[in-house]
């Protein structure tokens, strides 16, 4: 399989950096460059499979945008997350992975193909410790009514859903077959009443969600203080 990949990024050099590593992988085509204004007009010409964006072409302020663009492919945003709501907004509007400007060139080529098989999603791992702060600040009446329409399997689901397992990850974990996790995972999107994966996570941490599941198998494993 061929991944076809686009580019938006005001800075040449690294564009041109980005490019140069990408060309280097065999089943990687890079179809083009462009900056943030350009993006929308380059994808609907190019139709890439993922579009890699690098802050700040276009950051998660420019929410319409990413939307827009996320609703016609599968969008990678490259950006400082120092905290949990940015994270959680890009994956609110569609973008598929978040990654740290200082992701190595092999976790990024591993994000592209995962991305691209729409099997995951990805958030960089600095921010997960805030996100799970954020997670516990919520009030617990939302997340435990919405643990309340899951399964025990789909709560585990969600737990690795936010962990960024792939399909195939989650099958081994759970020894279940792939088609029980895109099972699963069509259950749970529609019990929390969204479209993608990644607002799936999103709800997950912004209702308190899986801080609670993590408390509850604390709980059962006799580890909660």
């Amino acid at each position: 399989m061929n991944i076809r990949v686009l580019v938006a990024c005001e800075d040449a050099i690294l564009g041109a950096g980005m490019r140069a590593l990408l060309d280097q992988q065999a089943d990687i085509t890079v179809v083009g460059n462009t900056t943030g204004p350009g993006s929308a007009a380059a994808a609907a010409q190019q139709e890439p499979d993922v579009l890699v964006i690098v802050s700040p072409a276009l950051t998660v302020e420019h929410k319409r945008e990413l939307a827009a663009l996320s609703a016609g492919t599968k969008v990678v945003l490259i950006a400082k997350a120092e905290y949990a709501p940015r994270s959680i907004e890009a994956l609110r509007v569609g973008v598929r992975a978040v990654l740290s400007p200082d992701t190595s060139a092999d976790e990024l080529v591993h994000v592209l193909r995962t991305v691209s098989a729409g099997a995951a999603l990805v958030m960089p791992e600095e921010a997960r410790p805030s996100l799970h702060r954020l997670s516990d600040a919520v009030p617990p009446a939302p997340a435990a009514g919405l643990l309340g329409t899951l399964t025990p399997r789909e709560s585990e689901v969600i737990v690795l859903l936010a962990q960024g397992k792939s399909n195939g990850e989650i099958a081994e974990k759970m020894s279940i077959s792939a088609a029980t996790v895109r099972s699963h995972v069509h259950h749970l999107l529609r019990k929390l009443g969204v479209g993608t994966r990644a607002q799936a996570v999103a709800v997950a941490y912004e209702s308190g969600l899986i801080s609670i599941i993590g408390r509850n198998s604390g709980d059962r494993d006799g580890t909660a203080c």
